[in-house]
């Protein structure tokens, strides 16, 4: 039986050794943040715009629990441009998400409160693989 510090030092010196640092890297690139975008589309229901904007605080609220990476963007489809004074009038959602499969995309809007308050039509959604080629911020 080897001895715990000599074979400690032996799997050292074998993982590091520059043949195996390219296998290295794609092990360790597996378990990174997701990179898959998914554009994701999500109407409302008829006539919710009260329900909706009663719980939008709920809804912002809940973005903060997931992962950073999650949202890149998101917000409110219009029926019109915005009017000064106005309550815009909102006839659903579009965003930008990043994860693993669309399955995990669905799975976390199906939480939403939106979807659990009525507001969003999650059987008429629309996940679609996107590749972003250019993003602004804010």
């Amino acid at each position: 039986m080897f001895p715990r510090t000599l074979l400690r030092t032996s799997l050292t010196t074998l993982l590091t050794a520059p043949r195996f640092q390219p296998a290295l890297r794609r092990a360790m690139a597996t378990t990174t943040t997701p990179t898959q975008e998914w554009l994701v589309i999500v109407p409302d229901f008829p006539a919710v715009l009260e329900k909706r904007l009663a719980v939008r605080g709920n809804h912002l609220q809940g973005l903060l629990a997931d992962p950073e990476h999650f949202w890149q963007f998101g917000g409110a489809m219009l029926e019109e441009p915005i009017k000064e004074g106005e309550t815009p009038k909102m006839k659903g959602s579009a965003m930008l998400c990043v994860a693993a499969t669309e399955a995990e995309v669905v799975e976390r809007l199906r939480r939403d409160v939106y979807v659990t308050s009525g507001v969003w039509d999650i059987e008429k959604i629309q996940v679609i693989p996107f590749k972003s080629a250019v993003r602004k911020a804010l």
